[in-house]
């Protein structure tokens, strides 16, 4: 899978203008279940398959949210989707030009050169700037003035045996909780936390990190059993206030990248 910029993806002469595309676009923070059964819709047929995602959730680009971790890394995000099997990642620069566009000049933009065959969104999608918007349910007519042959997909919102609806900020809340039993339910996976970037340190036979420098969101204080994505070996995982603790450590550790909360 490779990953380009989103003025890349839709400039005049673009190397993919003569490819049958289908897409989906989203923040997908998380990818959670309700997330995958968007990204399989795309990946259920012979097109040239692209995931469209942010550099920034848009929420989380000011006010109240501004400081809030988000669940999942842009390199766990890009490795995940490329376990998925698709051809391509599309990164969007959330600036300002960005989002001030209509959700029509968004639609032009995108396919003025390019072959958008099928576009996949969640119900609850909402395209453009607040103020000239487009609901999910509304893209197809307004596709119809830039795209004859796009055909719109709209997945239905996952719920679970609660009737529940799954979502992002409602696993967001059970991770602060600690609940991460039931967040592995809704992720469709266990909780994974992208340490690869992170400083740490080493004493005796226990790992260092202050949790401020983890760029992901943490469970609330206290243990963990965790071990490494690519080991099987259970390791124990303390969450204070200002540092966690990874337990116990060979001397002959190599750092790892991905930690996996079992």
């Amino acid at each position: 899978m490779r990953t380009i910029l989103f003025d890349d993806f839709v400039k005049e002469n673009n190397e993919f203008k003569d490819k049958k595309i289908a897409l989906c676009i989203g923040v997908f923070d998380g990818l959670h279940i309700g997330h995958q059964e968007i990204l399989n819709k795309v990946l259920d047929n012979d097109l040239y398959s692209v995931v469209m995602t942010f550099n920034i959730n848009p929420k989380m680009k000011s006010g109240r949210r501004k400081k809030e971790k988000p669940l999942i890394t842009k390199e766990l995000k890009t490795l995940l989707f490329e376990k998925k099997g698709f051809d391509l990642q599309v990164i969007i620069d959330f600036s300002q030009k960005i989002s001030r566009l209509t959700a029509d000049e968004f639609l032009h933009i995108l396919c003025k050169n390019l072959q958008i065959k099928k576009l996949v969104v969640g119900e609850d999608f909402q395209l453009g700037n607040p103020k000239a918007s487009l609901k999910a349910f509304e893209l197809q007519e307004h596709l119809s003035s830039y795209s004859k042959d796009t055909k719109v997909v709209i997945t239905k919102a996952i719920v679970d045996e609660n009737n529940r609806v799954i979502s992002s900020s409602r696993i967001r809340q059970l991770i602060k909780m600690g609940k991460m039993d039931v967040v592995q339910n809704l992720l469709g996976r266990e909780y994974l936390l992208d340490l690869g970037l992170t400083p740490s340190q080493f004493s005796g036979n226990s790992m260092f990190i202050n949790t401020e420098d983890v760029n992901q969101l943490l469970p609330c204080c206290g243990k963990f059993t965790v071990h490494w994505i690519d080991e099987d070996i259970l390791l124990n995982l303390v969450i204070e206030q200002e540092v966690l603790i990874i337990s116990p450590i060979s001397k002959a550790f190599v750092k790892k990248k991905i930690l996996v909360i079992c």
